[in-house]
């Protein structure tokens, strides 16, 4: 299969390089399945793209950008799967879904990536589907970045594979550690007693430099 190379710089600092089949059209960014990210403080949608060629083989490319200082070990499960339900959306447009699944998170020099597999029909034609997240992070802030990778063909071809597996997200830099918020929740999580003895100290502490700039009675 020839395929021709792209590559996108994101606004954070990371760099996305994947393969489209030679002769590929792009679509209109209007065909393409929305993003809503609103709801989530500072994030912004970094890359939206999609090609198809004649055979049927289409790909589609997302990445969104938003600040990590929420991150702790373990979110990356809850955005992954945030992101699958979102690329089980996006991939079931036009198509009747007979599958959709994700296989374990794994980690790579500080990345996180999940593979996903699915299969069902447009209109009366089989075909399958392949996926990729790629979880990150970016520039001197450490923002963190998502991309997903899907593809779609007929099932009687063997393409999707090699085209989701060779994509990339590089110049990318080491997770951030936890802020003092969420290190706080996670000992709390993990030893509640030492947690609670923090608690009252804190506590303790506001109330000594409460008393001590309360106003005193004049004699």
């Amino acid at each position: 299969m020839t395929t021709e190379r792209r590559e996108e710089a994101l606004s954070g600092g990371a760099i996305v390089r994947f393969g489209v089949p030679a002769g590929a059209a792009e679509e209109r960014v209007e065909a393409l399945p929305r993003i809503e990210v609103s709801s989530l403080r500072g994030a912004r949608v970094g890359l939206r793209r999609g090609f198809v060629d004649e055979a049927g083989v289409r790909l589609r490319v997302a990445c969104v950008e938003a600040p990590s200082d929420r991150f702790a070990p373990g979110v990356e499960e809850i955005v992954l799967g945030m992101a699958t339900s979102i690329a089980r959306g996006a991939a079931s447009d036009g198509i009747t879904l007979e599958r959709w699944d994700a296989e374990g998170i794994t980690r790579h020099e500080g990345r996180f990536e999940q593979v996903l597999t699915g299969q069902g029909a447009r209109g009366d034609r089989p075909v399958v589907l392949r996926g990729r997240h790629v979880l990150g992070f970016e520039g001197a802030a450490s923002e963190a970045v998502l991309c997903t990778f899907v593809c779609e063909e007929p099932r009687t071809n063997e393409r999707c594979g090699a085209l989701v597996d060779s994509a990339e997200l590089v110049s990318l830099v080491p997770p951030p550690p936890p802020s003092l918020f969420v290190r706080t929740i996670l000992m709390a999580a993990e030893r509640p007693r030492d947690a609670a003895l923090l608690g009252m100290g804190i506590g303790l502490v506001c109330v000594v430099v409460l008393l001590a700039r309360r106003p005193r009675p004049l004699p």
